[in-house]
């Protein structure tokens, strides 16, 4: 059998797998509600397209546009994916049959342990059905569209070993040391090791060098992946406008006044506004800008499968409920201060200092002294960093790394030096180390911290 065969067969059974969880669940539930249920009940009978649609739908868009954003790691597991996605449909086609078809109504609490089990998979077996498009039934299609190895064509190349260059691809496409020391199972210093190796080994003193970073006040931001610093605070942010936007649809579709509606019309997205207005305060007083950045196509579809998911999800005008007593309480409703939540986030990632001077230092010497100081290596160039007048975001997209590793760097590295802002590091260096003959900063970066709490 050919790939295009393959290929094709994948494909079939991937729809076959849809239809399976789409349609045996709704013809349960229709034979449960409308043979069983009148038997006893005072209940209108209902139509199988009544019964065909699921708030797991939605989430299958959203795991299918992460799945397609990271399919050259999941494209390794493709079978596993596979083999669980049977698994759990088989489950979650057996709990749905007990659950519909044998429904003791004399036995709550196992029927409660049912539905909730039922839930559980259903919601299970539609994200694995969702990753499975771009990484098992369009397999041959994505591989082929694969970016090629930053790797490719260096010389050394051929000499690293398989760890030191999934590292290296990692992290030079824009991972953080800490997401692959995660997805390796590894600690970061281990992964800084195989870094140091593999730059060894190619020849560059940084592998920034394969993806230059162009760093200062003027310099245009680096676009938004799925993988840089911030994307989850924009990917949260999605979500929030998604359910919004449920919310605003359910305030103007509902009965009530005229001016009920009109009402929520301008209170809804004038709630959305309201934290980017406070943002644009916010860095006027500090003697900032915002500056929008660019997202990459990858990172666009998952936003905007996150955005459908909350527009969509839940079948009725209200949406996602959680009961509570004495009623429930609409998901949609939490969209809106998950909007804020979400821009105080992203916030460090879209402002940036107007005009600044930084200091221009020996950064090897630099490193050097402050490891001879007990800092570890990474630790000593995010110091460097730091003295040199760049922001956390510049830092984190610089070195790999994630906020929080840079503001505990900073912390620990001010404990350790005896420094308590950014001014205090520099002089610190340029006493014991040396400076380089430039204009000195004059005004301190936008991240400085007074203390180092």
């Amino acid at each position: 059998m050919g790939d295009r065969s393959r290929a094709v067969v994948r494909t079939v059974l991937w729809v076959a797998w849809g239809l399976a969880l789409l349609l045996l669940p709704a013809l349960l539930q229709s034979y449960q509600h409308n043979v069983q249920l009148p038997s006893g009940r005072d209940v209108p009978a209902m139509p199988l397209g009544y019964f065909l649609w699921t708030s797991a739908i939605p989430l299958s868009a959203v795991t299918a546009a992460l799945a397609w954003a990271f399919r050259g790691r999941l494209e390794r597991r493709r079978r596993l994916l596979a083999g669980a996605g049977l698994v759990v449909l088989l489950a979650y086609l057996a709990v749905a049959a007990a659950y519909y078809l044998w429904f003791p109504w004399k036995m709550g609490g196992l029927v409660r342990v049912l539905g909730w089990t039922e839930r559980i998979l259903r919601w299970g077996s539609w994200a694995l059905w969702g990753t499975a498009l771009p990484v098992w039934a369009l397999r041959a299609a994505t591989s082929s569209t694969a970016s090629a190895s930053p790797l490719d064509g260096l010389g050394g190349a051929e000499a690293l070993s398989e760890r030191e260059r999934a590292i290296a691809e990692a992290l030079a496409t824009g991972s953080t040391v800490a997401q692959v020391a995660a997805a390796l199972g590894l600690s970061a210093s281990t992964v800084m090791t195989y870094r140091s190796r593999a730059c060894e080994k190619l020849g560059v003193a940084s592998l920034d060098e394969l993806r230059p970073v162009v760093r200062g006040a003027g310099a245009v931001p680096a676009a938004f992946d799925v993988t840089s610093p911030g994307a989850a605070a924009l990917m949260a942010m999605a979500l929030c406008v998604g359910l919004s936007l449920r919310l605003l649809a359910r305030v103007t579709m509902t009965s009530g006044s005229s001016w009920d509606q009109a009402l929520g019309l301008i209170l809804v997205p004038a709630l959305l506004a309201v934290p980017w207005a406070a943002l644009l305060v916010y860095a006027r007083l500090r003697g900032m800008r915002v500056r929008l950045r660019w997202t990459t196509s990858r990172l666009c579809l998952v936003l905007l499968a996150l955005a459908l998911f909350g527009l969509l999800a839940g079948g009725g005008w209200y949406g996602l409920e959680v009961q509570v007593p004495g009623g429930s309480i609409s998901l949609n409703a939490l969209g809106v201060l998950g909007n804020a939540c979400a821009v105080a986030a992203l916030a460090p990632y879209l402002l940036w200092p107007r005009e600044r001077v930084t200091t221009s230092l020996d950064e090897e010497r630099c490193a050097l002294y402050l490891r001879g100081r007990g800092a570890g290596e990474l630790q000593a160039h995010v110091l460097t960093e730091i003295a040199l007048g760049r922001t956390a975001p510049e830092i984190c997209e610089s070195l790999h790394v994630a906020r929080g590793t840079v503001n505990a760097y900073r912390a620990q590295g001010y404990e350790l030096l005896g420094v308590h802002t950014s001014r205090e590091l520099t002089d610190l260096l340029a006493r014991d180390v040396g400076r380089v003959p430039s204009a000195g900063k004059t005004q301190p970066s936008a991240d400085d911290s007074v203390t180092t709490e």
